[in-house]
């Protein structure tokens, strides 16, 4: 298992691991955090859209996900829209499965549309794959690298038990967020359309059962973390050619698109990593 250390989110201890080849196509990371209490009396993070979907186990202190506190020991986090505020205080111990874009649904087994911008229990989604002995042997566990191999173990069983009923269109799914990432969320998907040979309506009901979302809300969410990476490296650009070039009509348009993806305009998050480039 490679191990993956994360020194912008050092402050957190955070680490981030590969998973095993078999799981690489589904699982895009796991992740892991251990912080002992009165460390620091509270740490907020913002976590961006990318269009995943993924798991926290959490062992430690409640967290607050857009001020909301959750208590369980497990949650089934939906694919976003819009940036998510994590609070972590006390005692922090999690440890988290990050899904590729289109992937959860083989472990999660309902429509990703039914859990956009949710965090839900496995109760709330009948998910035996989570249930409480998988949570209780794995904060029995005393490191990452022990607690993600029965985690793994008991994915690698899960999706051998379905891997004939997994739906032949994932590899147009595949194909089809894989064109749209390589495109920054700026090709015309009409251009798609004619490389699956599919219908507009067929490729919207494909991306809201996988993805969860449209498959413009999708590149909307790539141009704007294109926009985030020029923002940060290509520090001579004006807030306009940077909107340009990541797709967007004009400044406003820019402004307007970013703001709702990520809950600041362009020029405070640029501000922002100017002052604190390792966060």
């Amino acid at each position: 298992m490679e191990q993956i250390n994360m020194p912008t989110l050092a402050h957190l201890g955070f680490q981030r691991f590969l998973p095993c080849v078999a799981l690489q196509p589904y699982i895009q990371c796991y992740w892991h955090i251990v912080r002992a209490a009165g460390a620091e009396s509270l740490s907020t993070e913002f976590m961006h859209p990318e269009g995943g979907s993924g798991i926290i186990f959490n062992f430690g202190a409640p967290i607050h996900l857009d001020g909301k506190q959750h208590g369980a020991h497990c949650l089934v986090t939906g694919p976003t829209r819009q940036s998510t505020k994590l609070e972590l205080s006390g005692k922090v111990d999690a440890l988290g499965v990050r899904f590729w874009p289109g992937s959860g649904r083989a472990f999660l087994n309902a429509p990703l549309s039914e859990m956009l911008g949710q965090n839900l229990t496995p109760t709330d989604l009948s998910l035996a794959l989570l249930g409480d002995e998988l949570t209780e042997r794995l904060a029995a566990l005393p490191t990452a690298p022990t607690r993600i191999a029965l985690l793994e173990n008991r994915l690698l069983h899960y999706l051998a038990a379905r891997e004939s009923m997994i739906d032949a269109s994932e590899s147009r799914m595949r194909h089809a967020l894989n064109w749209i990432t390589r495109q920054r969320g700026q090709g015309e998907l009409r251009h798609l359309l004619s490389e699956l040979d599919i219908g507009q309506r067929q490729l919207e009901r494909l991306f809201l059962q996988d993805v969860g979302m449209t498959p413009k809300n999708y590149s909307i969410i790539q141009r704007t973390a294109y926009a985030k990476e020029l923002l940060r490296h290509d520090t001579g650009k004006s807030l306009t050619d940077i909107g340009y070039h990541a797709g967007f009509y004009d400044q406003a348009h820019f402004i307007r698109e970013f703001k709702k993806v990520i809950g600041i305009t362009p020029g405070i998050y640029r501000n922002k990593a100017l002052h604190n480039p390792k966060r």
